[in-house]
């Protein structure tokens, strides 16, 4: 895996295994303006900040159609664990200021300030998407409601969209498109939401280890 691909599964968190329809497929995204987009990005915040922990599969599909698919462990904020499924050799661990990947067959790890990544808009202590990134647009798509935000601070190149499903605003998918214009996406599936974690989790010192929780 090259380091911007690298780069882009843990900026993206892309497509979980056997994701839902792709929202392209069922209805053509209508942009959202005036009280629509308001009321939008209402439910987007609303929905990214009631996340508390979540946890289950992730599918992750790159930029050339190639598809990897793990385990992932969500907390707010700023915490996150990918454990990705043999034969990937990768781990990923954010800790809640740095985003660690740990390359356990070649036994390497890479470092990037979680404020650096489009990770960092949705692990956020309190989520304001206007306030906290530049929003680019706000569309829905029958039960899909999406946004598309750039880093305001300029520390990020690219974008990401939040894709979120159903009456209850379910954060289902993202993806993020780098500077090159090649989009890497990510997908949560079989998502619980558990009482509590194990702390090592998020520990980057522990991830050496590998052990699978």
């Amino acid at each position: 895996m090259t380091q911007m691909n690298r780069r882009l599964a843990l900026l993206g968190l892309s497509a979980l295994v056997l994701a839902p329809t792709a929202y392209a497929q069922q209805a053509t995204p209508v942009v959202l303006e005036g009280a629509a987009r308001v009321e939008g990005l209402a439910r987007a915040n609303r929905a990214l900040n009631a996340i508390q922990r979540l946890q289950g599969r992730f599918m992750q599909t790159s930029p050339g159609g190639g598809r990897a698919s793990g385990m992932f462990y969500l907390q707010r904020p700023g915490r996150l664990r990918f454990e990705y499924d043999p034969p990937a050799t990768m781990l990923i661990v954010t800790d809640g200021s740095v985003v660690a990947m740990r390359d356990t067959e070649l036994r390497t790890t890479e470092r990037t300030p979680l404020r650096s990544t489009p990770l960092n808009i949705i692990l956020g202590q309190t989520i304001d998407l206007e306030r906290n990134a530049r929003i680019l647009r706000v569309s829905r798509a029958g039960p899909w409601l999406m946004v598309t935000a750039r880093d305001r601070a300029g520390q990020t190149d690219g974008q990401i969209t939040l894709q979120f499903f159903g009456s209850q605003t379910e954060l289902r998918s993202w993806d993020v498109i780098d500077a090159t214009g090649a989009r890497t996406r990510i997908s949560l599936t079989n998502v619980t939401q558990p009482a509590s974690f194990d702390r090592s989790l998020f520990r980057l010192e522990d991830m050496l280890s590998n052990r699978r929780r």
